[in-house]
């Protein structure tokens, strides 16, 4: 009798160590878990497919979600908009993409900003969760060759034309005498930056 009563002291003095054991070592080390690796800004071609990536630390005992966004330049970021199906550490964007930046031959540069969220969660309690955003990588897609040589010839003359009778019709009397110089002027200033946007 005395010996059982041993075994079961000491079982519950085992049990009760345990009951403030287990939980400490459960327990989620939540400092371990940050982004390691944010996605890379880019310059592209008009066309062209590209892929961004985000790295993460995973602690003990957390699996982790991935959800993409994106939202173009001068959109503040409560505009961003979730990238249907991109729930994976990669993204990989093509033309065909709704959410690539499509742009007409002869537009400038378009810039666009993609950046994923990271949320964390406990396998044994997945309400106990964290959030981390990824840096903005923001993706410069430059017009085509055809644009830039639109931009050398036609457009300054196109630019040219429109800045000399828009002056015209807004002040007719004063301005018809001079109207060349005026679409002169306006021609310089527009191979001037035709010149520019060849960088």
């Amino acid at each position: 009798m005395k010996f059982t009563n041993r075994i079961l002291a000491t079982l519950l003095t085992l049990a009760l160590a345990l009951s403030f054991v287990l939980p400490t070592m459960a327990a989620v080390n939540w400092d371990e878990f940050k982004i390691t690796k944010s996605p890379q800004n880019l310059t592209i071609t008009n066309g062209d497919s590209f892929t961004l990536s985000v790295e993460v630390n995973v602690p003990d005992g957390v699996e982790v979600a991935y959800q993409w966004y994106t939202y173009t330049d001068g959109i503040d970021s409560g505009s961003m908009k979730p990238i249907e199906g991109a729930t994976f550490p990669e993204l990989h964007v093509s033309p065909s993409d709704p959410f690539y930046a499509q742009q007409a031959v002869y537009e400038k540069n378009v810039k666009t900003r993609y950046s994923c969220k990271v949320t964390a969660y406990e396998t044994v309690d997945a309400s106990n969760t964290k959030n981390q955003w990824s840096n903005d990588a923001i993706v410069i897609i430059k017009r085509t060759a055809l644009g830039k040589l639109y931009d050398l010839t036609i457009s300054p003359f196109v630019y040219a034309f429109g800045g000399t009778v828009g002056l015209m019709g807004m002040s007719a009397f004063v301005l018809i005498p001079v109207s060349p110089l005026i679409f002169l002027g306006f021609l310089i200033y527009g191979f001037f930056q035709g010149f520019i946007g060849l960088f």
